[in-house]
């Protein structure tokens, strides 16, 4: 079974994978970029509510062959203020 790298990278911190992990094969190591993703995003949010999360997946060269990424973009509304007379 071929081993690839997945290394996570948040735009402030980067996480390279050293051991890697064998997987059927790319389309498998992709799912697990993919699936892995969504757990990075439930940290604690920034101040300006985005964020941009990529996933690589290299080979045993060090060879990126996917890129996967998610985009975190909230945004607030004010309340509308009612007026009550008194």
């Amino acid at each position: 079974m071929p081993r690839y790298f997945i290394d996570y990278d948040d735009g402030g911190l980067r996480l390279a994978d050293e051991e890697g992990q064998e997987f059927d094969g790319l389309q498998a190591a992709r799912d697990a970029a993919i699936a892995a993703l969504p757990d990075v995003g439930r940290e604690a949010p920034p101040k300006d509510g985005r964020r941009h999360f990529l996933a690589y997946v290299r080979d045993t060269n060090g060879q990126v062959l996917c890129t996967v990424s998610l985009n975190l973009d909230a945004e607030c509304h004010p309340e509308p203020q009612t007026g009550k007379a008194g």
